[in-house]
């Protein structure tokens, strides 16, 4: 049987002892066969599958084997629990998607056209992008389910290497901790995806609301040149909309 030189299926998953949330990683071993990672993709498969069908609460290792034909014992073994594997399957469903490979960029107009890759991410499931939201305001969150929503709002955003460029120029509000402006960029993002889930924004009006959240917490975070920049893409994207321009 043909096998691969990657990390290989242990009976028990390797934790970072010191944090009893932590994911599990499996142990590094010498070879993998083609069997294994088939075995591995139909459980993250199903996983995506039952996360759309309806988030954590319906969600059981039990069923996912069943339909995935992968035992129980397999499951725990790879994964540690229900909710490791729920946070591996977020990561690996943003991983596929064409904005996961959108090449960084320090340009604030190019920027905001990668966020229509994002929207079509979402409305080409649905389903899928509703249990997402769902999740992370759910007050019984798993903290490795939240780590794994927040990373890859964080990372389908691609502001990172935008808000690097403001640092070095200059234009960061001086006080301000990138960590926390990222945090607090991706946070409005998934209110934003809450707030279509619940019906509140419409398909077509959500990249602009997008945009719009990230332009009004960047407009509050910059200062000089970028602050102007920002501010005549805010005042853009208000005339699109319709809406009276920031005073």
């Amino acid at each position: 049987m043909q096998k691969t030189l990657v990390e290989e299926e242990d009976a028990t998953p390797e934790v970072d002892a010191s944090d009893p949330k932590a994911v599990p990683r499996l142990r590094r071993g010498r070879y993998i066969s083609e069997s294994i990672l088939e075995r591995r993709r139909r459980m993250l498969e199903v996983a995506k599958a039952m996360i759309a069908e309806g988030g954590s609460a319906g969600f059981t290792i039990r069923e996912l084997g069943r339909r995935a034909k992968v035992s129980v014992t397999t499951i725990y073994a790879t994964y540690g629990d229900k909710e490791g594997l729920i946070a591996a399957a977020i990561q690996d469903y943003f991983d596929g998607l064409p904005v996961a490979r959108v090449r960084p960029t320090t340009s604030l107009p190019a920027l905001l056209a990668a966020t229509d890759l994002a929207r079509d991410a979402i409305l080409a499931n649905k389903a899928y992008a509703r249990q997402y939201a769902e999740l992370f305001f759910s007050g019984t969150v798993d903290a490795r389910i939240y780590k794994a929503i927040q990373d890859t709002a964080t990372a389908s955003n691609g502001r990172m290497p935008w808000l690097q460029k403001v640092m070095r120029d200059g234009d960061l509000i001086p006080g301000l901790e990138l960590g926390y402006i990222v945090a607090s960029l991706a946070n409005s993002g998934l209110m934003v995806l809450h707030d279509w889930a619940q019906g509140r924004i419409k398909d077509e009006d959500l990249a602009t609301a997008i945009k719009m959240g990230f332009l009004t917490i960047a407009r509050g975070v910059t200062r000089g040149p970028t602050q102007a920049r920002v501010e005549s893409e805010l005042k853009k994207l208000l005339r699109a909309a319709g809406s009276a321009s920031p005073e």
